[in-house]
């Protein structure tokens, strides 16, 4: 949830919410789609762990303007405790949690108003909108849940949005240059006792991240709360492995813009010895600099040197640098979905993490038998951008993890959550949850299914089977998970939540599906699919490019399938990486990482059998008895994923042949694992 959408939305929810309080309750299970089940306690925190009580109110100290060193000033929000019984400032001294934000920090306090307002009444809401409240708090950067608890919580601007002056300069190392200024300032306020947090969602959990990266040791910045944040931007927003996926830059990088044109006016009444500056900046840097956000996705639209991970989104590759967030000890808590934007991320993320922490090579799995280091844990659900915890699958209030782990870090109370080495927390569609350590996952072993004739088999077909066709198309069913939910953020299942319905595109494959299926056996009990899989197959082009889209579902008896996770594959991008790809003991590709520089590109031979890797991002998703794999390849899924327009001309009436004989084995290696060995 970017941009402009944060404080419309949050408006919205603040009305629909203020009508629940009048209205009767919530939806009947009758009439839900699909109810949500709720997580068991003990995944994610101790099972004996309760948030302490609220003590405090809420006070405001808003329109902070804070010149840094190098002559940009950030504006900022200061949320503190206050004395219910007098209303002043509370007696302290307490952390600080600092967000750093593009959403506008003013949305923010708009937000937590609406909402604060039905703690002040003291108004019970139901579930799907407690979900809803929690969720824009979270993604507002603005929590009663930390003030009300003894936190004093600054919101900021990150230079050249919101009210601040200077250019925007996406996720760039200049954010964290400015982060670490922020954290500094903060630890200084009235009523601090110096330790500092970092919490984001999103875009904030991206500054958080770069300014970790900028910290020196014994800085203030203790402990973070990260949701939703990716490992590798360009790998995430920008292709899927060399196919464009636009959907969420082309929506936000204008939004952002034009909120930097918004916000100095929404904040003349508190800011106004700054807003003719940030004006001029923010006009300039969209319109009139050369290194104008909207001249680079113009630029990655014509598949131009922004279409790669050259120079400029290498810098925003988090991997390099993570190893500083494990030398400063500042420990981070990631929670995110398994249909997030950032499906792979945050287990990357963690495992990187893990790894440097144990002295083993960053990039390589975890051993299998490795202990996990506390500072750094994962909780990984069945949820899209917009909401974490939410439907509607599975119900899990995130709080008392950003609660608990504060508390331990910034305020030194034993409360468990750092305490165990099974790290890695986890929890399936069908809301088992597991706490376990190593990812990939030791329970998981990885399995090989050969593609043959319509089926996943352990046989691969005789020599001389033909092989499958297709012509390329960049529209498949536009109906589905990917188009209407991942990669639009899950904003509609939001809405849906309130209502307790589960979205027909997102719930169950619908309709005609285009490309060739292969179906495998029924499982015989309860088995989970766990991690990263690969897709490597043989193709030919009648041109010298190709596009593939990969959907890997699950197949009920009855014949309705729903979608598992998924991946694509522009095979001018195909060069695998040997430093950061997983392999199995017999050497086969178990997670493709891909050379996705301009350097990297390698066109295909016209009718030459090509052997391409696919990564199929990973997954934690349950197979109920009787259940079966199936594999679907097709060659786009506009607009979520398609090659840069300018490719489109060159592949329109090219055809792609997949080959599945013994000399050309199609293979998909996927990690399952009885459920029993990861549910609690």
């Amino acid at each position: 949830m970017r941009g402009l959408p944060h404080m419309t939305l949050g408006v919205v929810v603040g009305i629909v919410v203020a009508a629940a309080a009048v209205l009767p309750g919530p939806t009947t299970a009758s009439a839900r789609a699909q109810p949500p089940v709720t997580v068991p306690p003990g995944v994610g925190v101790p099972a004996d762990y309760r948030m302490p009580p609220t003590t405090f109110g809420v006070g405001y100290d808003l329109g902070k303007v804070i010149p840094l060193s190098n002559g940009t000033q950030i504006t900022a929000d200061v949320r503190y405790p206050t004395d219910p019984a007098t209303g002043g400032p509370a007696v302290g001294p307490f952390p600080v949690v600092v967000n750093l934000t593009t959403y506008g920090a003013l949305n923010g306090v708009i937000t937590s108003a609406i909402t604060s307002v039905f703690d002040e009444l003291h108004i019970a809401l139901p579930d799907e909108l407690k979900d809803a409240r929690r969720i824009l708090n979270q993604a507002t950067s603005q929590q009663d849940v930390l003030v009300r608890r003894g936190y004093i919580e600054v919101i900021a601007d990150v230079a050249g949005t919101g009210s601040a002056t200077g250019a925007w300069n996406p996720a760039a190392a200049e954010d964290g240059l400015d982060g670490t200024e922020l954290v500094d300032w903060a630890a200084r306020l009235p009523n601090s006792n110096g330790n500092v947090g970092m919490f984001g969602y999103s875009f904030p959990g991206v500054t958080a991240m770069r300014t970790a990266e900028q910290e020196r040791p014994g800085s203030p910045l203790k402990a973070m709360v990260i949701h939703n944040t990716p490992n590798d931007i360009y790998k995430s927003l920008v292709t899927h492995d060399g196919m464009f996926s636009p959907i969420l830059l082309t929506a936000d990088i204008p939004l952002v813009q034009y909120l930097g044109v918004l916000g100095p006016l929404l904040n003349l009444p508190l800011t106004p010895q700054i807003v003719a500056q940030a004006l001029i900046d923010h006009l300039r840097a969209a319109f009139a600099s050369p290194d104008s956000p909207l001249l680079k996705l113009f630029d990655a639209y014509q598949d131009g040197s922004f279409a790669h991970k050259d120079q400029w989104w290498a810098e925003r590759d988090f991997g390099p640098h993570l190893d500083r967030i494990a030398q400063n000890n500042i420990p981070t808590y990631f929670v995110d979905g398994i249909w997030d934007l950032y499906q792979d991320g945050a287990f990357q993320n963690y495992a990187q993490l893990q790894n440097i922490a144990a002295g083993r090579p960053q990039y390589g799995p975890m051993d299998p038998n490795q202990k996990g280091d506390p500072r750094f844990q994962l909780l990984q659900g069945p949820w899209y951008h917009v909401e974490n915890g939410a439907g509607p699958y599975v119900r899990m209030d995130t709080d008392p993890i950003t609660v608990a782990w504060f508390d331990h870090w910034l305020k030194g109370i034993d409360n468990g959550v750092a305490q165990d080495s099974q790290t890695l927390h986890v929890v399936d569609q069908s809301g088992h949850g597991a706490n376990t350590t190593s990812y990939p996952f030791r329970e998981a072993a990885p399995t090989t299914y050969r593609l043959t004739a319509g089926t996943l088999g352990t046989e691969s077909s005789a020599a001389g089977t033909p092989p499958d066709q297709l012509t390329y198309s960049p529209v498949d069913n536009p109906c589905n998970r990917e188009n209407f939910e991942q990669w639009t953020a899950g904003l509609l299942q939001f809405v849906l939540n309130l209502v307790d319905i589960n979205d027909p595109c997102a719930a169950n494959n619908v309709g005609p599906q285009y490309g060739p299926t292969y179906t495998g056996p029924p499982v015989d009990a309860p088995t989970i699919v766990a991690g990263p899989a690969t897709l490597s197959t043989y193709i030919s082009s009648t041109v010298d490019e190709a596009a593939l889209q990969v959907y890997l579902d699950d197949v009920a008896p009855d014949g309705s399938s729903s979608n598992i996770t998924g991946g694509a594959q522009l095979a001018t991008a195909r060069t695998l990486d040997p430093d950061k790809t997983w392999r199995t003991s017999t050497g086969a590709v178990l997670s493709a990482e891909h050379d996705l520089s301009s350097a990297g590109d390698t066109p295909l031979t016209p009718g030459q059998i090509t052997q391409l890797d696919i990564r199929l991002r990973p997954t934690y998703f349950r197979l109920e008895p009787g259940h079966r794999l199936r594999v679907r390849i097709s060659t786009g899924n506009f607009p979520s994923s398609f090659p840069a327009p300018t490719k489109i001309p060159g592949l329109l009436g090219s055809t792609v042949q997949i080959f599945h004989d013994a000399d050309h084995p199609t293979t998909l290696v996927v990690p399952l694992a009885p459920a029993d060995e990861l549910h609690l």
